[in-house]
């Protein structure tokens, strides 16, 4: 009897000393960071950032519905999924192009929408009613094709539901994307791949967009991007404000020089 009770006591002793580990692990400045959120170190505590807000209500009851680049479609992310330290939400879609008959299997069209909320950027930010916010996004199709683009969406913080209002395509298979927000409008920088490299290869050329943010205020319509073609910085380097090639009489309309200089 006294064996058992003993038994019992251990077991109780081990799930409750695993339960103040798991808090205590949980409650770290290193964990706090995993999960974007604010580690407040008077109450030796993680507090929920905006940013983590809106991730927890999309992943779990408030799935966002978005609009698949080009089309009518819309495709609704209701899977999570992490890829090493990065967080996505997950849809996909399928549409039939050809009904299976005389033996020959059905032709779909069929991929993947990844939006990754590691890298969202919180363009406006209220205690309530409506926040708009830019991520980048995968569309992942069954060919060889991974498209990335920068979406704009809204969260409402009172209905708790969200909105795909614009996006705007940065390009094949392109890595190491980040949203930068200056005043009205937002540079997106990331790697493409350069003139002649294979689209199999890790991007190496620098590239940047941006975009100008219009109608972010509720009473000024549907929010949305407008793409500024700007010039690369590579281009003045003497940071005069001056295109470089103007000095050295080389200019040429057929160079885009918002991309990196070669």
């Amino acid at each position: 009897m006294h064996k058992r009770i003993n038994q019992i006591i251990f077991v109780v002793f081990v799930v409750f000393g695993g339960i103040y580990f798991l808090n205590s692990k949980i409650n770290s400045p290193e964990e706090c960071k995993k999960i974007a959120g604010v580690w407040n170190e008077s109450e030796q505590s993680c507090e929920q950032t905006v940013t983590q807000m809106i991730y927890e209500n999309l992943s779990a009851g408030y799935p966002i519905a978005m609009n698949y680049p080009e089309t009518d479609k819309q495709v609704v992310l209701d899977k999570q999924e992490q890829i090493d330290n990065t967080f996505y939400l997950r849809g996909h879609y399928q549409e039939v192009l050809q009904e299976a008959a005389d033996g020959k299997e059905a032709l779909y069209d069929r991929g993947s929408l990844y939006l990754n909320m590691s890298k969202m950027a919180l363009l406006t930010e209220a205690e309530t009613g409506l926040i708009h916010f830019a991520a980048p996004f995968v569309v992942n199709t069954a060919g060889s094709g991974v498209f990335v683009y920068v979406g704009l969406f809204s969260y409402d913080s009172v209905t708790k539901q969200s909105s795909h209002l614009d996006s705007v395509l940065l390009g094949n298979r392109i890595r190491e994307e980040s949203i930068n927000l200056l005043d009205n409008e937002i540079r997106v920088d990331y790697l493409t791949h350069a003139q002649g490299q294979s689209t199999a290869d890790y991007p190496t050329e620098k590239a940047e967009k941006t975009l100008l943010l219009l109608n972010l205020s509720p009473a000024g319509g549907q929010a949305e991007f407008k793409q500024v073609k700007r010039m690369h910085s590579s281009w003045d380097k003497n940071r005069d404000g001056i295109n470089d090639c103007e000095s050295e009489g080389s200019c040429d309309h057929t160079v885009d020089y918002s991309r990196a200089r070669p």
